[in-house]
């Protein structure tokens, strides 16, 4: 099946584990299987600077007010749930395991 067909399958009921699949299948298909996850890590941290970056301008944080701004935060967060996933599948994490189990612990915690 090819990687535009595995996409179309994926819908907005589809579990974490299916969307993290298709991170995995989709690196492979564009090759990128073989970056490390130092090199991916710090892709991950660029796409968080361009999300901070389009969440600043959006919100008229900017400082050239005479310019026209058209950062994308939609893209921007879809790009960091990308390289998250696909760091979570570099260290054979389970991110929807790791979210239930992190958030249980934090359910417990006190909060103020």
């Amino acid at each position: 099946m090819e990687l535009k067909e595995k996409l179309e399958l994926l819908n907005e009921k589809s579990s974490v584990a299916e969307i993290q699949k298709y991170i995995k299948d989709m690196k492979k298909a564009r090759r990128f299987d073989g970056v490390t996850i130092e090199r991916e890590m710090m892709l991950f941290l660029e796409e968080l600077g361009e999300l901070a970056k389009a969440i600043r301008k959006n919100t008229k944080g900017h400082l050239d007010i005479a310019k026209e701004y058209n950062d994308n935060v939609e893209e921007e967060l879809a790009d960091c749930f990308i390289y998250l996933l696909s760091i979570a599948n570099m260290n054979n994490v389970d991110m929807f395991k790791a979210f239930k189990d992190k958030e249980t612990k934090n359910c417990d915690r006190v909060w103020k």
